[in-house]
């Protein structure tokens, strides 16, 4: 009998028993996990904010500082209320990512404005009563497909004292100045008290009629200028002629006073000796006066201050305009086939606008036109500082070559580059005395009749400042002008604004630093719907300075040249072919083979003259279309040929092992 053993076996129920606990603790585990996702998430959202990075030019993206301050300031709550249709996006898809940019500044705004600015975003569904209240609000709506509902995406925002402001459609056209247009409405929603700007004028700058070729009248709209300011001051015209300036008055604008009495002047002398601040526009020429006196066929004269001037020790000079090769805008001229300089017309940029004035400061270009030049005498008691100034090659050119029919062609010829620089907008500020030394001035209606004495005066007469004088002087009317810095376009059959300059924003930035604001400052100058791209138009600048003069000499060349074969053809004349003199047939033949080589010269430098454009604009075609897609290309072979080599690598060192 033999005695065997077995060896022991482990007892079965002990694996199934550890593959039960192990699923138990990763269940745990995986169940805190998503618990501690959930935690991290929610303490994240409350703690942290997100971050961005704003990479464009004007920080289009970014509330500003302004913005925030103004934020800060604000007291009584305001709500803004957008009205977007759901079918927008789905209709017109750049709507709708603007609506949806749109939306996240307001939330922005909301967001920063710990609880004092509240959003509301609202879908018109056609005959709700959401859209009966837009349309109440004056919102806009538009068919984006024929026949179809009408789409809207507007703004409305109202305090709690029931005051409201209204964007009607938010355009595209405007995307960049989309946080000035909120937070104007802002502003005046949340300013009981505005700024109350005065106008003393002239001009058509609220509207006037004007008599058609036909005969009937037909309104002339305000200027785009004179809306912008009253979206955000209180505006009063006071007229051409005034007694007296309003004591409620913050700022006076005072717009090309040529025809004003010694009345006017004696009130705005007063009002500026109490600490009254104003914005003075004298103009050598006024192109708004002048294209009515081009019809006629008269001179237009310019206007100017000079017995103030005098007693502040500024000198202004209506005879002449500044002319600016730098800065000139280029036209049409009468039979001309391509655009040249026409030296009166400015439009100032980069160094031409003082960076270190909170007046323009953030502004990319003001647009002048036949614009005077300010200076100081010496010894003046009063400091300019210069706002708007030329190029150092600018001259000056008699106001009157500039009226009537004009020819740019002719004022580049006889108007060579200078070498002066001119100050045509400045800050004036210092101590005074009065214009008007004798006091109240006596008023004569006529030459023939007696001297009648203006209303009485019932304030106190002042002969010196009572405040130092502050006041933005310039040279030019027509900066406000609408031809000048704005294009008209159709949208939805109603036409809208487009700046293609800064004059509007620099207006507004003056009357605010005047009145003692400077909440809206950054706010304007963001952006321009004219984007020009500085570097080509400096290339098309020195190119045509380089093949002018060769153009020039080669057109009177070919000029000389056809009227001597006209003298030769009119001294034989056709029908009788058989009495021209051999010398004459030779010289005749000789013209016609110069004038065709002139011609082709002609053609030559024409072609010449674009060309370094045309080539710089396919080098930026290339680099902006084809050089990242090529280099990504290459990164993408070049990184596909290091992994085989790598992956060869590695299979060889596998076979090795």
């Amino acid at each position: 009998m033999s005695d065997t053993t077995s060896p022991a076996s482990p007892a079965p129920a002990a694996k199934p028993t550890t593959q039960r606990g192990e699923a138990r603790l990763a269940g745990i585990a995986l169940a805190l996990l998503v618990v501690l996702f959930i935690a991290i998430n929610a303490l994240a959202s409350a703690w942290f904010s997100s971050g961005r990075l704003d990479l464009t030019q004007d920080k289009l993206h970014t509330l500003s500082g302004s913005t925030k301050t103004l934020l800060s300031q604000v007291e009584e709550t305001v709500t803004f209320r957008l009205y977007i249709s759901s079918g927008l996006a789905r209709e017109v898809p750049h709507l709708g990512i603007y609506a949806n940019r749109v939306r996240d500044l307001l939330l922005e705004y909301q967001n920063v404005s710990n609880g004092k600015v509240k959003l509301e975003v609202l879908d018109p569904i056609p005959f709700s009563d959401v859209e009966d209240r837009a349309v109440a609000a004056g919102l806009q709506g538009i068919p984006v497909v024929t026949g179809g509902d009408n789409m809207y995406f507007g703004l409305v925002g109202t305090n709690t004292t029931d005051d409201v402001e209204t964007i009607p459609f938010m355009q595209v056209d405007r995307e960049a100045f989309i946080e000035y247009d909120i937070s104007r409405m802002l502003y005046a929603l949340s300013t009981p008290n505005p700024t109350v700007v005065g106008i003393v004028t002239g001009l058509p700058i609220d509207g006037t009629m004007r008599i058609t070729a036909t005969g009937q009248q037909e309104p002339v709209p305000p200027y785009v200028v004179r809306g912008q300011i009253g979206q955000l001051f209180e505006t009063r015209f006071l007229g051409a002629q005034v007694d007296e300036v309003p004591e409620d008055v913050n700022v006076l604008l005072v717009i090309h006073p040529k025809k004003a009495d010694p009345r006017t002047l004696f009130a705005i002398d007063q009002y500026l000796l109490a600490g009254g601040k104003a914005m003075i526009f004298v103009d050598p020429f006024s192109e708004a006066e002048g294209m009515q006196g081009q019809l006629l066929g008269t001179v237009t004269d310019g206007s100017s201050l000079p017995a103030m001037f005098e007693a502040w020790g500024i000198e202004f000079d209506t005879d002449t305009v500044i002319g600016d090769r730098l800065s000139a805008r280029k036209v049409l001229p009468e039979n001309g086939n391509r655009p040249v300089e026409y030296l009166p017309w400015l439009e100032l940029r980069g160094p031409a606008l003082n960076s270190t004035s909170p007046i323009t400061s953030g502004i990319d270009v003001v647009a002048v036109a036949s614009a005077g030049h300010i200076g100081v005498k010496e010894g003046a008691i009063v400091t300019l500082e210069p706002l708007l100034t030329t190029s150092p090659g600018s001259s000056l050119i008699p106001s009157k070559e500039v009226q009537g029919f004009r020819n740019p062609l002719r004022l580049l010829r006889n108007h060579p580059n200078g070498n002066q620089q001119f100050v045509l907008a400045a800050r004036v500020t210092g101590s005074v005395p009065t214009a008007f030394p004798d006091g109240l001035p006596v008023i004569k209606q006529d030459e023939d009749e007696a001297p009648v004495k203006a209303p009485p005066w019932t304030r106190e007469i002042l002969t010196k400042s009572a405040k130092p004088l502050d006041v933005v002087l310039l040279g030019d009317a027509d900066l406000l002008a609408d031809r000048f810095w704005v294009i008209m376009r159709d949208f939805a059959g109603r036409q809208v604004p487009v700046p293609t300059a800064n004059n509007g924003e620099f207006v507004l930035n003056a009357i605010d630093a005047l009145a003692g604001s400077s909440t809206l400052l950054e706010l304007r100058g963001r952006g321009t719907a004219s984007r020009p791209f500085v570097v080509l138009q400096d290339i098309q600048r020195n190119a045509a300075r380089q093949f002018e003069d060769k153009e020039r000499e080669l057109r009177e060349t070919l000029q000389k040249t056809e009227q001597k074969l006209r003298a030769l053809r009119q001294r034989n004349p056709s029908g009788g072919a058989g009495v021209i003199s051999e010398n004459d047939r030779r010289s005749m033949e000789r013209f016609q083979r110069d004038i065709l080589k002139f011609r082709s010269e002609l053609r030559t430098v024409r072609r010449s003259l674009n060309q370094e454009f045309e080539n710089l604009e396919a080098r930026l075609w290339f680099l902006n279309i084809a050089l990242v897609p090529i280099l990504i290309g290459l990164v993408a072979v070049l990184l596909g040929i290091w992994r085989g080599v790598r992956r060869r690598e590695r299979a060889h060192e596998a076979t090795a092992g």
